[in-house]
């Protein structure tokens, strides 16, 4: 199906098109050929033909209809709105409290940090007073140890020389007593090897004689033994 061309709609006058009536009519009766082509031309435009009244009224509808539905969504919009609001100007309301207590608790963090930046500034200066109280004493008695250490220092350091002194004369008597002992032990040293000298030789003479007188005896037992036989033979 072959759709017509839309044709652009353009309000025409009614009169107009009355008075175009009237003339194709006279062209009719007056059987002017023009009439034919009057009539076909009134034809075929007069279903696009409108009254400014019927597009007024048709602009009207249309418009009464876009504006319905565009004041039902407003209306809609509107009241998600108005729910909005109410949720935030509660959620502000809370928000107001919530901020009035802040501020509250602000408030009274601020009157306990006062108190306890004045109680910490009397603090400091109790401490500083107490800090120089302290060094005094502090610098006092450390002179005082120190002169107390100064002198048992001192006495340790006299008494440590008295005894030094002491196991000096101690050391050098005993060196002495260990010479002389050790020279008394070399001098018995020598005269036990003299007198051992002296009864080994002493022993060596001895034995030489005891040797001696044996053999002697021995000889002496030989010549007996050795005569007894011919003594024997001559009985």
């Amino acid at each position: 199906m072959i759709m017509e061309k839309e044709r652009a709609i353009q309000c025409v006058p009614v009169e107009l098109m009355e008075r175009l009536r009237d003339l194709a009519a006279r062209l009719w009766e007056s059987k002017s050929p023009a009439s034919v082509h009057l009539t076909a031309i009134l034809e075929e435009f007069e279903p696009d033909v409108k009254s400014l009244g019927q597009l007024v009224k048709e602009y009207d509808e249309d418009y009464a209809e876009r504006l319905q539905a565009g004041q039902s969504k407003y209306e809609q919009k509107e009241g998600g709105l108005k729910t909005e609001i109410e949720g935030l100007k509660t959620r502000l309301a809370k928000s107001e409290t919530a901020r009035a207590e802040a501020l509250k608790r602000l408030e009274e963090f601020r009157a306990v940090l006062s108190d306890r930046e004045t109680l910490l500034a009397e603090m400091k200066m109790r401490t500083a007073e107490q800090e120089g109280e302290l060094n005094s004493k502090y610098v006092s008695r450390m002179q005082e140890l120190y002169e107390k250490v100064s002198k048992k220092e001192m006495d340790l350091l006299l008494r440590w020389e008295d005894k030094n002194r002491a196991q000096e004369a101690r050391a050098q008597e005993f060196e002495s007593e260990r010479a002389a002992r050790e020279r008394q032990l070399k001098l018995r040293e020598k005269a036990l090897e003299e007198e051992f000298n002296a009864r080994k030789s002493e022993l060596i003479r001895t034995f030489d004689r005891i040797r001696e007188g044996l053999e002697a005896r021995e000889k002496a037992l030989a010549a007996r033994e050795a005569q007894q036989p011919a003594k024997g033979g001559g009985i």
